[in-house]
Order: C-alpha cells, then sequence, then structure tokens
C-alpha cells in the first residue's frame, strides 16, 4: 500500500511537472544569449565562491573570469515573468558517482539597466538524476511561481520523499544578504 501511494504521487508529479515543463520552458521566452545574460546577472550569488573569494570580493574585477566560466556550468531550465518580477530555475551537475543535477528556483526583480534590485533563491533541490530533478524542481517551480507554501517540501515536513535540500530547519536565504546562512551565523 504504501508503494502504491508514493506510485501515485510520482504519477501526479509527473503529469504536473510535463505541464509546467511545457509552460515554463526557458526556450520558449529566452533565447540563448538571454538565458546566459540571466546567468551572468545572479552567478555572484548563485555560484560557489572563488579560491581567495569572500562574500565582501566576490565582485572584485579579479574574479570576472571565474564567474563567467561558472555560468556556464548551469542551464536556465523554466523562466516566467510576472509584472515586474522574473522566476527562474537553473540546474547544474552536483558532485556524485552517478551524474546527478540540483535545482535552484529564484524570484528577481532587475531594473531598466539590468542590475538586479531584489534577488531570492527560493528552493535548492537535493542532488537528482536529471529526469527526477525536473519532475519535481518543474513542480516546485509551478508552485512558486503561483506563490504557493513550499514549506511542506522542505526536509523536515517531506516524510521520506525528497524534495528541497535548502531551506530547512537551520539554513535559510537571506533576502539583504543575498545568500543562504545558517541558523548558527545568526546566533553569532
Amino acid at each position: 500500500m504504501k508503494y502504491a501511494i508514493q506510485i501515485f504521487v510520482l504519477a501526479i508529479l509527473l503529469m504536473a511537472s510535463c505541464t509546467a515543463s511545457n509552460k515554463y520552458k526557458a526556450d520558449k521566452h529566452l533565447s540563448a544569449q538571454e538565458q546566459h545574460q540571466v546567468m551572468l546577472s545572479v552567478i555572484r550569488y548563485m555560484g560557489h565562491l572563488p579560491k581567495k573569494g569572500t562574500h565582501d570580493n566576490k565582485f572584485d574585477l579579479v574574479f570576472d573570469e571565474y564567474y563567467s566560466n561558472l555560468a556556464l556550468d548551469y542551464t536556465v531550465e523554466a523562466y516566467h515573468q510576472e509584472g515586474e518580477y522574473e522566476f527562474f530555475m537553473a540546474s547544474r551537475i552536483a558532485p556524485s558517482l552517478k551524474v546527478k543535477k540540483v535545482a535552484i528556483g529564484v524570484k528577481m526583480k532587475r531594473n531598466s539597466d539590468g542590475a538586479l534590485e531584489y534577488y531570492e533563491e527560493v528552493f535548492r533541490t537535493w542532488k537528482f538524476e536529471e529526469e527526477e530533478m525536473l519532475e519535481k524542481g518543474m513542480f516546485l517551480f509551478d508552485l512558486m511561481v503561483q506563490g504557493k507554501d513550499l514549506s511542506p517540501y522542505y526536509p523536515q515536513n517531506s516524510g521520506d520523499e525528497e524534495y528541497i535540500e535548502f531551506p530547512d530547519s537551520r539554513v535559510s536565504f537571506d533576502i539583504s544578504q543575498r545568500r543562504w546562512i545558517s541558523t548558527s551565523e545568526l546566533n553569532l
């Protein structure tokens, strides 16, 4: 019975992700150049810090080449614009014995010059093989665009089924710092 419920839930996710996947497919909304530009505009927040890089110096010109190359490691999977806000989901290959990817759901606002005025990483998924990452990621992306509560899919609430790695009970996204922080950082 337990497996029947899991299969049923996965079937619903698959149907929802197929619908969302078609509706939000990045290629339908953005050219390859525009997708790359989206990544370049956020990569210093989304990407890993370079060697000798810190959150204070990551915008130094010395790191431009590093971040330009890092942006190429990401794929914009989904995109939606509503009013002045843009939503996108990017994926990247994650370290694993098998090829696995993580997905990052973002809500942002850029001014007329393309500079970020608002940036929020709403979710980061666990590492999944590509098909599962797309199914679950598109499901979560659709909920995010609709403004729905994603907390049922946080690790502490999702039971045995994995969806979102962050945020969780210890890590959240700080919009003012534009980065993930842990509760231990908050208590310093």
